[in-house]
């Protein structure tokens, strides 16, 4: 018998992959959860009742009944000998399959969830035909809730004039019958032959369609088992859940017809998961509900006005949930050590693809919005961190989505000079070091993303001619379609992005390492550094930043940059920053020429 996870995987690549090509072939087994009785069981239990009103207490009822009446129990001669009209019949059953209050209440004679996963697998045209013993209702009930009526066959008479399969989006197959006609099948002697028509119809089912068996011990049903063994096609798999083990003519009729096998706990359990991995499948290939420029109108629609409030953190928060599953997912989950050349170019490509929608509405808010929404952002950056991120962690590629986000909204928050929005990204969202509450900033920038062999990797290696800033270099070109919205001219975009380097490095030089300059800082080391020259051949930072500190000193305490938190709002801490700045920028560039 197979592995679990591994044939539960293949099956749901293979229903994906081949949706309506599989039929199912239900048992008992499916509805006993449910607390549905078998049709023998049914019978029994009716001689259960006819002999308690004859005061006797026989051991075997069976054998009772054929000793009192002379003859085998027979289904529909007992309904006759307790019942005068149809609707006597259809009430005297009507409690073994239809649940009281108190059973509903217990989930007792209502679908289970397999029934329910078989109705979704139904209803997205994966399942299309169910072969079914049960005389229940259960499925169809299931079904309803999906808002799916299905053709429903219990008669021979009704094959006659039943849809073809391909006209049908779901065909019940009702084998024995169903519990309110009371041509129901359930002695052995009903269950060893079918009509003429009602084979001819089994076997064409059985030649065009794959079958996954559940619940089904293939213990009392002849007909259907002969059936079976006339299956001459194999063009499709046959897969039969087991539960245990199959025993006799089961495991017998397993190997003739080659099944693959798939232990499992349960009908619940296996539907389930089914269904999960189908699901999942399916999500991969989902194209997104939004297109980018759709997404940026709805943006700029719910910014301006109060109304819409609730509705913009819904808008943002379900497309934060939906990165943050699909990076959660096992094609996104970084093992490092594993990773190629190829692998991971193709994974920066995926990242920015994956986050398009997310920029473009994280970018709208940013640049437009009065400060209101500045929890959007917080929101955003603290739900994508991935789980069991530590300051300790030297380097975590799985992290890049974060760097993508905070180089977009950090640069389009100087460009608008929107830094209520800046001090969201940077001072008040957090993540737990060790169950310390820590600023992102300390795992968000590209020393402790990128190893020297990923730098090495990164696509045009070397950039611009030189290997000291490499990761800078990359971002500077990556990240120029993202913003260009905001900053079209090239000059413009490039001042901005030094700027922002510049002081993302100063800010966690403030934060992380409380102004001090120290050899393990961590801190960004941008391209602008490459600009500002070597101690061999001083040049001085770039104007772009040099007019920014100028312009930010001259207004002293009153620069909104301090006024919304950076720097403890002190000029004086911004002051000791950038002198302590200056020194690590010297003591790196000391070897490069």
């Amino acid at each position: 018998m197979s592995d679990f996870r591994d044939i539960i995987i293949k099956l749901a690549f293979t229903i994906y992959s081949s949706p309506g090509v599989y039929a199912l072939l239900l048992g008992s087994g499916i509805s006993r959860d449910a607390g549905i009785p078998t049709g023998w069981e049914i019978t029994l239990d009716l001689i259960r009742k006819i002999a308690a009103t004859e005061k006797e207490k026989p051991k075997d009822f069976e054998k009772w009944y054929q000793e009192r009446y002379h003859e085998s129990p027979d289904y529909t001669k007992l309904l006759k000998r307790l019942t005068i009209t149809p609707a006597d019949r259809a009430n005297l059953l009507r409690s073994y399959f239809e649940p009281t209050t108190e059973e509903r209440e217990a989930g007792l004679k209502i679908p289970t969830l397999a029934h329910k996963c078989i109705a979704i697998l139904i209803k997205y045209g994966y399942i299309r035909i169910v072969l079914t013993t049960n005389f229940d209702r259960l499925l169809e009930e299931a079904l309803s809730e999906q808002g799916i009526t299905p053709t429903v066959i219990n008669t021979e008479d009704e094959i006659k004039g039943a849809m073809p399969f391909v006209h049908n989006n779901c065909t019940i197959i009702k084998l024995h019958g169903d519990y309110k006609d009371t041509r129901i099948k359930n002695i052995p002697e009903e269950l060893a032959k079918y009509p003429k028509k009602v084979d001819e119809y089994l076997d064409r089912v059985l030649d065009e369609f794959g079958l996954i068996i559940c619940g089904w011990s293939a213990k009392y049903d002849i007909a259907l088992r002969d059936s079976l063994y006339r299956r001459k096609n194999r063009r499709f798999s046959t897969y039969w859940t087991v539960k245990g083990k199959l025993y006799d003519e089961a495991n017998r009729l397993s190997n003739y017809l080659i099944t693959e096998q798939i232990p499992i706990e349960s009908a619940n359990k296996f539907f389930t998961q089914l269904l999960e991995k189908v699901e999942a499948l399916k999500d991969i290939e989902k194209p997104h509900p939004l297109t980018l420029p759709l997404a940026i109108a709805t943006t700029k629609k719910y910014l301006p006005e109060d109304k819409y409030r609730i509705k913009l953190y819904d808008f943002v928060s379900e497309e934060v949930q939906r990165i943050y599953s699909n990076f959660s997912s096992e094609r996104f989950v970084n093992i490092e050590n594993n990773l190629t050349k190829e692998t991971f170019q193709k994974r920066l490509q995926e990242y920015k693809e994956s986050l398009a929608i997310l920029i473009g509405i994280l970018n709208t808010i940013t640049y437009f919005d009065k400060g209101q929404y500045p929890n959007l952002i917080k929101l955003s950056m603290e739900r994508l961190i991935p789980q069991k991120s530590t300051l300790q962690e030297n380097y975590s590629f799985n992290r890049f989505p974060l760097l993508i986000l905070t180089y977009s909204i950090g640069i389009i928050a100087l460009v608008s000079k929107n830094y209520k929005n800046l001090a969201a990204l940077f001072l008040n969202s957090y993540f737990y070091n060790d169950d310390t509450k820590t600023h992102i900033i300390g795992i968000i920038n590209s020393e402790r993303i990128f190893t020297n062999k990923l730098k090495k990797w990164l696509p045009n290696y070397p950039i611009e001619g030189t290997a000291h800033t490499l990761a800078s270099d990359y971002l500077h070109s990556y990240m120029r379609e993202i913003v260009n919205t905001y900053l079209a001219d090239d000059k413009e975009y490039e001042e901005f992005f030094d700027i922002f380097e510049y002081l993302a490095g100063l800010i966690y030089l403030d934060i992380i390492n409380e102004g001090t300059s120290i050899e393990s800082t961590g801190s960004t080391i941008g391209r602008f550094a490459w600009k500002r020259g070597t101690p061999f051949k001083r040049e001085g930072l770039p104007q772009s930043i040099e007019r920014f500190i100028e312009n930010g000193l001259n207004q002293g305490d009153k620069w909104s940059l301090l006024e919304v938190g950076f720097f403890n709002g002190s000029i004086e801490r911004f002051e000791n920053c950038r002198e302590a700045y200056e020194s690590l920028l010297k003591n790196i560039s000391k070897n490069w020429r």
